[in-house]
């Protein structure tokens, strides 16, 4: 594969009808371009040749949360505490890049809890069914295809770049226009055109891809496809606050003590409990019973979703209902959203639908082959390859905090700041909630507010600030309440605001001596309630305690009186022979054939 680079937007198409004679194929990447990165284009090409299956790309974005969590895991395992250092993730990430660029993952001692970390990864990218930047490469490097020309029309990523070098690219051309002639041998790396910056063209609103609700969609999506991405379970149950972050942990850790993945986990507990019967249902000392309703809730949302895409035929139509079955879901939960999901996934289904066209690879057999399955995993690679990166922390925190953007703003008082400066006149045309209370009639003459035009300018003068003020200019002999003074028959003395009635007069200051008197009757007569309530349960409990014992029933021992009284007047006689105590003598048969056989001897 060769690179090109040509940034200028204007004879565009003169460049690729240039490059076309060299090769037959020209690929296109930037937003401009047919694709949206390298990546894009790598994993396109290797959907259409049927590789990779139901493996999910990892955005490269997400490849410094991952080493968070491994190293998580690795200091837990060997010292108890999931606590790291900064240079145990640089090292880390390191490692793993140097060894992932090579083609191989890293096998080594377990020394140290890097090294732990690093001998996970394969295995945490295997049990989540999922597939890294260099991973995506190495399959790409197995097809046998055409030779092809790639024609970069904006600066490469830090992802691009990466994936470039693991696919052997040293650099790029750059294509030059002079007199109407194309020149293309000046050999740049890509390191050099990084550091270009052309026209800021930010991420137009095709996508959303800084929205916190597209990308929960996103990462429902992808749980749709592959139902092993833990990453993504967090992402979805954090994002739309169904779960917390301290109980996804606790999810994450109990999933640990199994086979199992996050999802999974939750699938078999909800089922559990919905089972019946104590022997199925866990007991009350699982750590999932707290939020037992939202696992049930998240099950049930990706069985109906998992339904529509199993029984509608149409891809666009069953995705959409998907995404509105989320929509849904989201606001039902509360969750509101800068951007219409439903209208994203309009804009992006064209995209797609343009893109399968060029699939050339046969149908294949089982999941593979649904037409829904397959574009649902050509919208999750797309969203892979454009989330946006955010900032390094190798970056962002090798700056002071003068050069730091995001912190100095936090630092500005309103006398550091001039008239002209951008963030003032923003104020000023935003306005502000305190300053709009301060000009209201009434309450503007309180504070007292002097202009600068009044101060002598002989005198040194301190800063006039507009806001913050610590002196008490403002507490005036009159009442703090705002025009209080044109109110009639209020008072706003005393211990609390105390209305009177439309006919009473004014409320004098005596009266305060009265209401609490009033306040003081209202307290015993409280008292003295709830003391006689006291009294009546102790009475009760006392009672209760004093009452004789319940008789036992006569019931059965009247019934045979009654019996025996019958037989005296009727004359007829019990057989049955009884010992003294009134019970009958059950004597076996054996012993009364012996006493009859004895009598019979005797003379």
């Amino acid at each position: 594969m060769e690179v090109y680079h040509y940034f200028d937007s204007t004879n565009l198409t003169q460049v690729k009808d240039h490059l076309v004679t060299k090769c037959a194929t020209v690929q296109t990447v930037g937003k401009e371009g047919k694709w949206r990165g390298v990546l894009d284009l790598l994993l396109h090409t290797c959907r259409a040749n049927q590789k990779l299956r139901r493996k999910l790309v990892t955005p490269h974005a997400d490849f410094d949360v991952l080493c968070r969590l491994l190293l998580q895991d690795a200091n837990r395992k060997l010292t108890g505490d999931s606590i790291f250092t900064r240079s145990e993730l640089y090292e880390l990430k390191s490692i793993l890049t140097k060894c992932r660029s090579e083609g191989t993952f890293f096998s080594g001692d377990n020394d140290s809890t890097v090294n732990v970390a690093a001998n996970q990864y394969k295995e945490f990218l295997s049990k989540c069914n999922l597939v890294d930047i260099w991973g995506v490469c190495t399959e790409y490097n197995k097809l046998t295809t055409a030779k092809s020309i790639l024609l970069l029309i904006e600066p490469p990523s830090s992802c691009d770049i990466k994936i470039l070098e693991a696919l052997g690219c040293d650099g790029s051309l750059q294509v030059s226009i002079q007199d109407d002639e194309i020149d293309c041998e000046e050999r740049v790396h890509f390191s050099e055109l990084s550091e270009i910056t052309c026209e800021e063209n930010s991420e137009d609103s095709t996508f959303g891809v800084d929205c916190q609700e597209v990308e929960s969609w996103i990462s429902f999506c992808r749980l749709l496809v592959n139902s092993r991405d833990e990453l993504s379970v967090a992402r979805l149950v954090t994002g739309s606050g169904l779960l917390t972050h301290d109980q996804c942990q606790v999810v994450r850790k109990e999933t640990a003590n199994t086979k199992l993945t996050m999802l999974q986990n939750m699938v078999s507990y909800a089922t559990q409990t919905e089972l019946g019967g104590k022997s199925y249902a866990p007991g009350e000392e699982h750590p999932f019973l707290d939020f037992q309703p939202s696992i049930v809730e998240l099950v049930k949302l990706v069985e109906s979703a998992q339904t529509k895409v199993e029984s509608i035929k149409d891809p666009e139509l069953a995705i959409q209902k998907v995404t509105s079955l989320f929509k849904a879901w989201l606001l039902k939960r509360g969750v509101k959203s800068r951007v219409d999901i439903v209208d994203t996934w309009s804009r992006v289904s064209k995209i797609l639908k343009e893109r399968s066209a060029d699939n050339f690879g046969t149908p294949g057999s089982g999941l593979i082959g649904k037409p829904v399955m397959n574009v649902l995993t050509g919208l999750v690679d797309l969203y892979s390859c454009i989330s946006s990166e955010p900032d390094s922390p190798e970056h962002v925190e090798a700056k002071t905090p003068a050069r730091s953007k995001k912190l100095t703003r936090f630092f500005r008082t309103p006398a550091t700041q001039s008239k002209s400066s951008p963030l003032v006149q923003d104020m000023d045309q935003e306005g502000d909630e305190f300053e709009k209370i301060v000009a209201k009639e009434g309450v503007g003459d309180k504070f007292l507010k002097k202009e600068s035009n009044d101060v002598n300018s002989e005198t040194p003068v301190r800063p006039q600030y507009a806001r913050y003020k610590s002196s008490l200019a403002w507490a005036q002999d009159s009442s703090p309440v705002p025009e209080s003074a044109e109110r009639e028959n209020v008072r706003v003395f005393g211990s609390t605001l105390v209305c009177a009635g439309g006919n009473s007069p004014g409320t004098p200051v005596s009266s305060v001596a009265a209401s609490s008197n009033s306040v003081t009757s209202i307290l015993e007569e409280i008292e003295e309630k709830q003391m006689k309530e006291r009294n009546e349960e102790l009475d009760a409990i006392l009672r209760k305690a004093k009452a004789p014992p319940e008789k036992k029933s006569r019931k059965r021992i009247l019934v045979k009186e009654a019996e025996s009284d019958m037989m005296e007047k009727y004359g007829v006689e019990n057989k049955k022979p009884k010992h003294k105590d009134g019970v009958e003598n059950k004597k076996p048969k054996q012993d009364v054939e012996k006493k009859e056989k004895r009598q019979k001897k005797k003379p």
